[in-house]
């Protein structure tokens, strides 16, 4: 049973939960999926939805919040985007409880970085707060909403401590993860969630691409300045708070004419983007949990200029493509000029790309890692239940 707040396509966690949902019923699993809410969808064979509209209510008994009598029975129970304790209590009575850590669980900002390039690497804490007032890493222009984050980031920990796994996608999560003194922990493999074109078209001449949020830490703002010094079109795909600042930086810096913001795009329309793209880029400021339009742009055969910061690194070698500093939009200029200009070198890279996410980012590599994380859990859970064992669950870790 999958825990979380929407079920559709609504950003990267929403996609993922709907992709690995998918993946489990193709195993042979029944999945049950419990959501705030549900947006129209094509039905996937073998996973049921149920819709709960007050499920992220906290005021409200987590028994009433699940569906109280109606709620399925489940082997193992997944939650995604829900860092609650009382629901991972009452879960946890009758099945183990597994927690996804999709970004930084740990961190009051949710970013966990200083500046582009410098990341955090201390535990959630007092410490945090001189940090927060003093170092910037706060990023927000509204400081009073700051105590609230700190709290809700102390009680999602809280949460996790209870689970009987938590599970992330990056060695950099995983370390985040064990920095805040947890234990049980297991790196699961993301894979590609859009359809993949059939066969291999020709990229388009000297065309650069960027897909996600238009938010300060993707970095979008760097990106368009570094085309600026290129002879370039340059593809923005993607909505958020920023899309009509990112134009007006365009008209300034007098490149309008080469820039072209395609909006949010369904999956096969961001397929076949990433399929005409000479380059892809992920120009991020933040360390990116994991960067997973960048394994779909390999999965594609398409090369990729990134940020080497965060989890972008799992999947980041020389092969596939090239790593720059972040918030360096010279040294992220150089680097897609080195590409745009090698035409032999895109195909090498790209053919290695799918090479790489064909061996170490499929779906069934995510498939088999998650259900030993699953049956890690089951394990940790049945002896904690066992006659004579003590109160205090197991703190191995699992990774």
């Amino acid at each position: 049973m999958l825990l979380t707040p929407v079920w559709g396509r609504d950003g990267g966690v929403a996609t993922h939960v709907k992709a690995s949902a998918a993946a489990l019923a193709r195993h042979g699993l029944e999945v049950h999926v419990l959501a705030a809410h549900v947006y129209p969808s094509e039905p996937i064979a073998g996973v049921t939805v149920h819709e709960r509209p007050g499920l992220l209510k906290r005021g409200t008994r987590a028994a009433a919040r699940l569906g109280g009598s109606t709620r399925p029975r489940a082997a193992v129970v997944h939650l995604h985007q829900l860092d609650d304790p009382a629901v991972v209590k009452l879960t946890s009575r009758s099945a183990p409880v597994v927690i996804s850590a999709h970004t930084y669980p740990g961190c009051t900002s949710g970013v966990h970085y200083f500046a582009p390039g410098q990341e955090c690497a201390r535990a959630h804490g007092p410490g945090c707060i001189p940090n927060l007032l003093a170092r910037g890493c706060a990023h927000t222009r509204h400081p009073k909403t700051l105590p609230l984050k700190y709290w809700n980031v102390t009680r999602g920990l809280a949460a996790l401590r209870l689970a009987d796994m938590v599970v992330s996608h990056s060695r950099t999560i995983d370390r985040h993860l064990a920095s805040n003194g947890l234990a049980r922990r297991a790196i699961v493999p993301l894979f590609p969630t859009i359809p993949m074109p059939a066969g291999s078209p020709a990229p388009a001449a000297r065309r650069v691409l960027f897909a996600g949020r238009l938010e300060a830490p993707k970095g979008v703002a760097v990106l368009i300045h570094a085309v600026r010094e290129l002879d370039c079109e340059l593809v923005i795909c993607g909505g958020g708070r920023l899309l009509e600042q990112l134009r007006g930086l365009t008209a300034r810096l007098a490149i309008e004419d080469r820039v072209r913001f395609a909006g949010w795009l369904e999956p096969p329309e961001l397929a076949g983007e990433l399929a005409q793209a000479s380059v892809v880029a992920i120009p991020s400021l933040w360390p990116e949990p994991f960067g997973l339009v960048g394994i779909e742009a390999l999965a594609v055969g398409r090369p990729v200029v990134a940020s080497a910061t965060g989890g972008i690194r799992d999947w980041l070698a020389d092969d596939v493509g090239v790593g720059v500093k972040p918030g360096d939009a010279r040294e992220l200029a150089l680097a897609l000029e080195r590409l745009l200009s090698d035409r032999d070198g895109q195909l090498a890279m790209g053919a290695a790309g799918k090479r790489l996410v064909a061996s170490r980012f499929s779906a069934e590599r995510h498939v088999e890692t998650l259900l030993g994380a699953y049956h890690a859990a089951r394990s940790r859970w049945s002896a904690a239940r066992a006659p004579g064992a003590t109160a205090a669950r197991p703190t191995t870790s699992a990774g």
